[in-house]
This record gives C-alpha cells, structure tokens and sequence, in this order.
C-alpha cells in the first residue's frame, strides 16, 4: 500500500503552486476560489496519469508513470518561464529562434532524464521516494501557513479598534428625512474603477471628456470642479468611501509591512452606508465586481445581482483574481482569444442596475464596476477590443483605456437615463472613480515618499459626477474627496449631522499598502 502511495506525488505538485501563491499573498483569495483550483488541476492531474499509464503499457503502479506526470506538471508551470524568456530575446534579431533554442534544450534535457531513470530502476525508486516526501513537506507546509493566515486575518479583524470603532452605528442627529419632508429618495452608488477626473484625462492622454460630462449636466448632475480620492488603491479607497472614514490608523493596526486584505475586505462588506439606510427602512441591492475579492459577495445584502445562470468552465476562469492569473500564467491563456466574459459583466450589470426602479422598496444599490481597468475589453463604439493593451503605458494601452472609457461613458448614460425616468421619484447617483490612472508609474517608486507630485497628482485625482435633487447639488459645487461623499449625501437628504471626515490624502505602494505616506493637497496643483 505504502509504495503504491508513494506513486501519488504528481498531485501533491500540481496543487502546490496554488497553495504557495496564497502563502505569498495571504488574504488574497477565498478558500473557495483556492478549493476550485485545486479540483480542477487534480482532476487534470488525474486525467494525465491515466494517459500516460494507457501510452506506456496501461500499468498504473508502474513508477515511470508519475514521474512522466511530474514532468508535464513542471512544463505546465513552466510556461510563464518560457514566456519570459521571448520578452527578454525582443532586444536580439531573432526572439523566435532564441526561444525556440531554450525550448527544445528544456524539451531533450526531459526526454533525456526521464529515459536515463527508465533504465535505471534503483535511482528512479530513490527519486520516487525523494518526491514524494518532498511534496508531502512542501504541501503540508503550506497548508500550515495558509491556516496560519486565516486564524491572523480573523484575528485582526476581531481585535481591530477601527473595525469596532465603523462597527457602531455613526453619532446621527435623529430627524425627518429633508427630501419634500416625505419618503427619502433611492440612492444609487456606483464605484468606477480607475476612471480618472477630466485634468487627468487631459494632462496624461490628451482626452476630453467634457461630451460626457456635460451630457450629465443636462441631466441634472453636479460635477465639482475638483474631486480626489483619499487613498491610491481599491483596496483601501472602497472602505474609505463605504464607511466615510480615514484609515491610516491600519499602518498601527496591522503594521507598515502587513499585505493581508482581510480587515480593509471586512469592512466593505460590513460597511456603515449600507448598515446607516437599512436601520431606516432602506433594501441593500448589491452588484458585484465579477473578480474583485471584497465585492464579490455581500452577505449583508438584501438582494444579490447574479450576471449568469448555468455553467461556463472558461467564464469561471475569470471569476477571481486569483483563477484570472492563474490562467494567465500557464499555457490555457492560448485559449483565451478575448475578454468577451468581462465585457458581458460590465453591459449586464448596467443593464439590471437600470431594471432596479421597477421594484417597489426604497433602495439603496451599489455596484462595483470593475472598468475602465484594465483588462481593455471595449472598443470606443462598445465592440469587443480586438487586441489585448499589456505591459506598460505605451500608446496602444493609452488608447485602449480611453477607448474603454468612451464605450463606459455611453453604457453609463443610457444606464442612468433609465434610472431617472424609471424612478417615480427623483434618485440620488452618485458615478464615482475609486481612484485615477498609473501611467506615470508611481507604483515603480522606490518607498512611498519618493513619489512624485505628478505623479501622485494623477493617481489621486477620481472620476466624481452626483444627481442630487432638492438641491443637494450645492454641496459639491466646489471640490470633495471620496472620503465625504456619503456623509454631505446623508447629511443633506437625513439630517443626520455626521461629522465629516479630514479630506486627508495618503498614498502607499503595492507592495506595502499600509505604510502611508501623507500628501500635502497643494503639492498636486498643476
């Protein structure tokens, strides 16, 4: 039985590069996500062991069998490698040829270790052996870690002051809703992800957006003359917005080298605009991203959009960041012509978003609409890009953004003219950018203080356009941070008092998204 065993260590393998990305970036994926890789390659695995045992002779417990598995294993993974080795040939007369060279070197140094162990069954008994216990530590490793992580996230999150802190119900003075003095209006929340103001859209790609923008002003939106986000990251900037509140303090919470996006996740999702309207009669209709992780899923919805129904095995492959690089990084983005998947997310979530007036309960929707980010899957009439924008900035994915933001402009249109005439009453919208664009490379920066005014400037500067009748236009005639948003919202239309918070900015870099750098306001002036 035990050398039978001792034959399954393709398995422990093929799922160990999953488990050792979720050790590298704790928090960075659901378990769920985690359990649907790691089916889907060992059901591959498991298909390739019995080809391979079916081509050499149909004996499973044949030991060449598995190491025959292990090798196709490392050439799965080995792509990215492969990959790699093409970019960097680019600078040489035949990037091809270079790599077809390191390819069929790789290729007979397998071939040639696999036939040398086949005629060597004492050796190929010790590496058996040898891989299986090194799979079997490697495995059990990691899962100590990922289990490790999870008892640390949830007990940042349990042990976290902000979290109690946002938890409470904000100090409100309790009266009648402003609105007419009668039933307050809907309220539609609709966070754009990395659709820059029109000085950035100006300054970084020679755009001007003043079309859409004074298509909005005909409809009755207010759009400030200035509008920044508080924080550089979505991470960070949904929470902010979510719970009208600054979040520096997780650089002591967590401390400057944390990356787990557990509590920043906790607290969109448990957040204080949603928990502040339901306590007053308020539904909460959620639309989720279609990969972000916090805004996959809300359990504290009332009512969940769901893009699709049925079974797609390619479209699941887009369904979490951690499924999207995963295919990105082995040989199954061949398979992957287009972006079409995020395409219908992005027209099918606007087009429900607009069926929502229809229902009778007063309503508070939030949608978290994962464009113009990257990836660019529209063209400037709304067809499906045709090449895919990578790599940095250069002028190709400069256009591909702004062709992503013209087809964006004209869904969001049609998408809010239905709101308003669909709405019995006038609603509150408020469009807004999570935070600008990275074309100046601030995330490149060596700490967060080295970055640039520039470019800071373009990073923070966010989309901002709100339809607020009654007046409530007024109070964002002059310049807001995302941060307060919702409190001049609530405080308009309830009454409620709530203090705003400082229109304090900070950036941070990727790589460490809690150490906060505070930035002077008057730097960013053009």
């Amino acid at each position: 039985m035990m050398r039978k065993l001792r034959l399954l260590y393709p398995f422990l393998f093929v799922i160990l590069p999953i488990l050792n990305t979720l050790t590298r970036n704790p928090g960075g994926a659901t378990l769920a996500d985690v359990g649907w890789l790691v089916a889907v390659v060992l059901t591959a695995c498991a298909v390739g062991y019995l080809l391979v045992a079916l081509a050499t002779g149909g004996r499973l417990a044949n030991p060449l069998v598995p190491l025959v598995v292990v090798a196709g294993v490392l050439w799965f993974y080995g792509y990215e490698t492969l990959r790699s080795v093409y970019r960097l040939s680019q600078s040489t007369p035949a990037p091809i040829g270079v790599t077809g060279v390191a390819f069929t070197v790789a290729a007979a140094a397998t071939v040639a270790g696999l036939w040398w162990l086949a005629r060597r069954p004492a050796y190929l008994d010790r590496v058996t052996t040898f891989l299986t216990l090194m799979g079997l530590l490697l495995v059990g490793w990691s899962g100590a870690r990922i289990v490790a992580d999870q008892v640390q996230a949830r007990s940042e999150v349990r042990n976290s002051p902000l979290a109690k802190q946002l938890g409470q119900p904000p100090a409100v003075r309790e009266a009648a809703a402003r609105y007419g003095r009668v039933e307050p209006p809907d309220i539609y929340l609709l966070i754009l992800d990395e659709y820059a103001n029109s000085a950035v859209l100006r300054e970084r790609f020679g755009f001007d957006n003043r079309v859409f923008e004074d298509s909005l002003r005909r409809l009755g939106f207010t759009l400030p003359e200035l509008v920044q986000s508080n924080y550089v990251h979505t991470l960070l900037s949904l929470p902010s917005v979510l719970n009208f509140s600054q979040l520096a303090q997780l650089q002591q919470e967590l401390g400057p080298r944390e990356t787990d996006p557990a509590l920043p996740n906790y607290l969109v999702e448990n957040n204080r605009t949603a928990a502040f309207l339901k306590g007053r009669g308020y539904q909460f209709f959620f639309f989720p991203s279609q990969w972000w992780i916090s805004t996959r899923h809300n359990r504290n919805a009332d009512w969940e959009f769901q893009a699709w129904t049925g079974f797609n095995f390619g479209r699941e492959f887009t369904r979490s960041d951690m499924r999207r690089a995963f295919v990105g990084s082995t040989p199954l983005s061949l398979f992957r012509r287009d972006f079409a998947h995020d395409a219908d997310h992005v027209t099918r979530t606007l087009d429900a978003l607009a069926q929502i007036p229809d229902r009778g309960e007063r309503k508070f929707a939030f949608a978290h609409i994962l464009s113009p980010h990257y990836p660019y899957v529209f063209d400037a009439g709304c067809g499906i890009a045709a090449k895919r924008a990578m790599g940095g900035w250069d002028q190709r994915r400069r256009d591909a953004y702004i062709g992503q933001i013209e087809c964006l402009n004209k869904l969001l249109l049609q998408a809010v003219n239905h709101l308003l005439q669909r709405s019995a009453k006038s609603p509150v919208i408020l469009l807004v950018g999570d935070h600008g664009t990275n074309s100046l490379g601030y995330s490149s920066a060596k700490s967060a203080a080295a970055v640039t005014p520039a470019q800071a400037r373009e990073r923070f500067g966010a989309f901002g356009a709100f339809h607020l009748p009654g007046g409530g236009g007024r109070r964002f005639n002059d310049s807001v941070t995302l941060v307060n948003v919702i409190p001049k919202v609530l405080n308009y239309y309830f009454d409620a008092g709530i203090p705003l918070a400082p229109d304090s900015l900070y950036i941070s870099l990727e790589q460490t998204p809690y150490l906060f750098a505070p930035v002077d306001p008057a730097m960013l002036s053009p």
